[in-house]
């Protein structure tokens, strides 16, 4: 009878012992503490911030008008010269005289590129010296130069004679034209950088004593482009 008696107290034993494995087990695999050898994550982790600039191409005409006034030629000269580069009522009108022949009135034009990618740079008139002056053997010219140092360059390619292809100097006179399209390229990249993004367009004429009279006009299209 005592023999039968430890055999049930064994058996309980054991019974008790397997639900605490039993508990133990289930413990380890639902709590996020689980009891392994494995490693946890590290202290550090990733994230991402994204955005997209997009580029704009945008040039703007900060002095836009060139107004000389009224005026005539000097009695007995063949002509006047009117040339926005110079920097005197003495050397701005030549043999003439006009009354806005010196101030900002008579100063070039500025052309500023305001957006955030190069440009190639085409100007185009709207008239020729004959069409806008008249008279006998007129000139109407244009002048570009950097007003900021390294704003208007060319790609200087050379041909087997050395010379440069569809090549505009700067700082020289130019004869307008009504070239189709958009005119003449006279930058191929124009600089979008905020310290040289800055040209100046100067104006020549030439009025003969025979000129037209009136009111004479012309106006000045800049178109560009992106050049990558």
């Amino acid at each position: 009878m005592r023999t039968e008696k430890n055999v049930v107290f064994l058996t309980i034993v054991a019974i008790a012992l397997s639900l605490i494995a039993l508990k133990v087990n289930f413990f380890s695999q639902t709590s996020g503490d689980y009891l392994t050898g494995f490693a946890t994550a590290g202290n550090t982790t990733l994230g991402k911030v994204n955005l997209t600039v997009e580029s704009g191409l945008i040039i703007n005409f900060t002095t836009d008008v060139i107004d000389w006034g009224s005026g005539r030629v000097d009695t007995g000269a063949d002509n006047a010269t009117l040339d926005t580069s110079k920097n005197s009522s003495d050397t701005k009108v030549l043999n003439g005289n006009w009354s806005g022949s010196f101030g900002n009135r008579t100063n070039g034009l500025i052309l500023e590129n305001i957006g955030n990618i190069n440009a190639t740079l085409y100007i185009k008139t709207g008239k020729n010296a004959t069409q806008f002056i008249g008279g006998n053997n007129p000139a109407y010219q244009y002048n570009i130069t950097n007003n900021e140092t390294s704003s208007c360059g060319q790609n200087e390619s050379t041909t087997g004679n050395s010379s440069y292809e569809n090549y505009f100097g700067l700082g020289l006179y130019y004869d307008v034209n009504l070239t189709a399209g958009d005119g003449t390229r006279i930058c191929d990249w124009f600089n979008f950088d905020d310290s040289k993004d800055v040209i100046r367009i100067d104006i020549l004429l030439r009025v003969p004593s025979s000129s037209n009279t009136g009111d004479l006009e012309d106006s000045i299209t800049a178109t560009a482009y992106s050049s990558g």
